[in-house]
């Protein structure tokens, strides 16, 4: 798929900018408020909150499992209506769909576009018509070989650069939280051979 990232925020992606006061003070918030979490749909829906805070009306978050590894565990949660819920599924549109297969090879965000539907135009036009219209997406994986993929998205006003300039750094750590908190309650319930604690690493880069 072609990657679509606006460019004022890919120079800041590779500037490694660091955020300011505000935004460590958000951040702050969000990391004790999401973590103390020990509920799938609870946290789930405090995501999805987020989201509408960043003006998202909707939201998606799904977890892979690295075993077994010729059919890895996936774990899905989203706001999306639910007749498209049931239409990705039905058509199986999870294995085609760009925004994941880029996912799955790249740890760069990507905001959806014609360019990047242009293989599955069916499903970019079922998700417009159910209102998924402008979206960005990211992945995220630790050491465990756990990835997970935290999806935003909403029926009107395209994603601009100045929008992505002013939320993107957010967003991208919202991803990163996101992961920690989702590993932390299902990666126990599924592999819990692998174990989750935050190492003190972690903790200080978050």
């Amino acid at each position: 798929a072609t990657l679509s990232i606006h460019t004022g925020y890919l120079r800041r992606l590779q500037s490694g900018s660091q955020p300011g006061a505000r935004v460590k003070v958000w951040q702050e918030e969000q990391l004790q408020a999401l973590l103390a979490i020990d509920s799938e749909q609870s946290l789930f829906e405090r995501l999805t909150r987020h989201a509408r805070e960043l003006g998202f009306d909707y939201c998606g978050y799904g977890l892979r499992m690295p075993l077994p590894i010729a059919n890895p565990r996936i774990v899905m949660h989203s706001n999306y209506p639910a007749a498209w819920q049931r239409r990705y599924s039905d058509r199986n549109y999870f294995e085609v769909d760009p925004t994941v297969q880029h996912a799955r090879y790249s740890l760069l965000p990507i905001v959806w576009s014609d360019d990047v539907f242009r293989p599955v135009r069916s499903l970019w036009e079922e998700a417009r018509a159910f209102g998924l219209k402008y979206g960005w997406a990211r992945s995220s994986n630790d050491m465990h070989g756990v990835r997970g993929m935290l999806t935003v998205a909403r029926s009107a006003e395209p994603l601009r650069d100045a929008e992505l300039e002013n939320k993107g750094l957010m967003l991208d750590w919202l991803t990163q939280v996101a992961h920690m908190a989702m590993s932390h309650i299902i990666v126990p319930k599924l592999l819990p051979e692998l174990g989750t604690q935050l190492s003190n690493r972690e903790i200080a880069v978050l």
